[in-house]
């Protein structure tokens, strides 16, 4: 990697809001519900985690677990088979043009292609593989062996968010101690503030529906900034997954471009 690091530049991509408009765990999850309606009751303890959450007593991490919590039970050979058909029949569809246009732009000028997302790794690594990416960097969850997966699932190292996805490439050998920052010639995709991190590795930065305060900043930065269609603002984006989590609404069924 340090060789291939060495003659060809990165490009670091986010996956939920930037490369498609929804978190794609809310996109799995209503995936499954679809299937067994009765595992939205895993849902109660996430509901009963959000004000301690709130009150800085549960962090992410636990409240990811638990929200994956609706997997528990499946041995992994069907979260695998399952996996595989989220990815193609509604993670892909729900994809960019505009974005799947830029991950071929820096294919094309010989870019590493890196998927840096805090989307569990079971899935995130399938959609890095349909896209051509090299590598791909996601939160990692333990599939339990042969055993069913247990409840709340159990991750193997920590939510891959903020400055945790760098840690994880300098933990690779990408970023040598030392290597100055940003890197020439790499790129980073995003659309959140919490990749600030990820943006500092990169002498490009590209923001995609950046909220105000981020475009400001990357306005002052030089950043591009990308408004793929269709545009899904921040509480449309929460009604709307709700209504995924409900059942009361199917984005497969409606218009995704």
């Amino acid at each position: 990697m340090e060789r291939e690091g060495a003659a060809r530049p990165y490009a670091f991509f986010d996956l939920d809001g930037t490369l498609l408009p929804w978190d794609t765990q809310l996109l799995l999850a209503a995936f499954v519900f679809r299937r067994s309606g009765w595992r939205r009751f895993f849902l109660v303890p996430v509901l009963l985690a959000l004000p301690l959450k709130l009150g800085g007593l549960v962090d992410t991490r636990t409240l990811k677990r638990l929200f994956l919590g609706f997997l528990s039970g499946l041995e992994p050979g069907r979260i695998e088979a399952m996996a595989d058909e989220f990815v193609d029949r509604v993670a892909l569809p729900a994809m960019w043009p505009e974005m799947l246009a830029e991950i071929e732009s820096r294919r094309g000028e010989g870019c590493v292609l890196v998927l840096n997302t805090a989307s569990p790794g079971f899935y995130a690594e399938r959609i890095a593989r349909r896209l051509g990416f090299d590598h791909c960097v996601a939160t990692g969850m333990e599939m339990g062996g042969g055993e069913r997966l247990a409840w709340p699932p159990a991750f193997s190292g920590p939510n891959n968010k903020r400055r945790a996805k760098v840690e994880a490439m300098r933990a690779r050998g990408w970023l040598a101690p030392g290597s100055g920052l940003p890197l020439p010639g790499a790129w980073a995709y995003t659309d959140s503030a919490a990749d600030l991190p990820l943006l500092e590795c990169a002498e490009f930065g590209v923001l995609v529906h950046p909220r105000r305060a981020l475009r400001v900043l990357g306005e002052a930065k030089g950043w591009r900034v990308l408004r793929p269609l269709p545009a899904v603002s921040r509480w449309r984006r929460v009604i709307l997954g709700m209504a995924l989590l409900f059942g009361c609404w199917n984005p497969s069924r409606g218009s995704n471009r």
